[in-house]
């Protein structure tokens, strides 16, 4: 399959693009010294529940988008109030899915660090677009407001597909020791 092989290139380049070194390393030095303490990293981790926090925080406002799009096509003019609120749940939870992200990020391998570092800022993008498509609803512009909807769920479904590559291909986060330790 040709799209494969196309997915697999970009990704080997991001994995690979050490022109990214720079701004990876600032961030990470970044996160880290706003996540310092160990009981917040390890909260943050999901350490005390014996698995990662981030996975399981994404499905809000991802959930909120889903639906706000479901609603923008097949909802009808009443829906767009609904819509809206959708929208701004999403923009509300993606922030705390975003820092549980950022923790499990700044731990990786160089390599991992490059593609975490697009699939934020791909997501960054997505959520800015999602923040207009609530700014043109909030203000009547429901259309444009779809729009952008629209163009942000594509966006962030990007980086959901990186974040999967992350994940599951770089095996980012998953232990060479097993399950996630309960911390006693």
């Amino acid at each position: 399959m040709p799209e494969i092989r196309v997915f697999r290139r970009l990704t080997d380049t991001v994995e690979h693009a050490s022109v990214l070194d720079k701004a990876v390393d600032v961030d990470r030095a970044v996160v880290n010294a706003l996540a310092k303490p160990k009981a917040l990293r390890q909260l943050l981790h999901g350490v005390p529940f014996g698995h990662p926090l981030h996975p399981l925080m994404v499905q809000v406002p991802l959930g909120a988008w889903i639906s706000a799009a479901v609603l923008d096509v097949f909802g009808g003019k009443g829906n767009a109030k609904a819509a809206k609120t959708l929208v701004g749940v999403g923009l509300v939870s993606s922030g705390s899915a975003s820092v549980a992200g950022y923790v499990d990020w700044s731990e990786l391998d160089r390599e991992q660090l490059r593609t975490g570092w697009v699939h934020q800022a791909v997501n960054w993008v997505g959520i800015s677009l999602y923040g207009l498509s609530w700014w043109q609803r909030k203000h009547g512009n429901h259309g444009a407001g779809k729009l952008l909807g629209f163009a942000a769920l594509t966006v962030v479904g990007v980086g959901g597909y990186l974040g999967g590559h992350l994940a599951y291909r770089q095996r980012a986060g998953v232990s060479d020791h097993g399950e996630v330790p309960f911390d006693a």
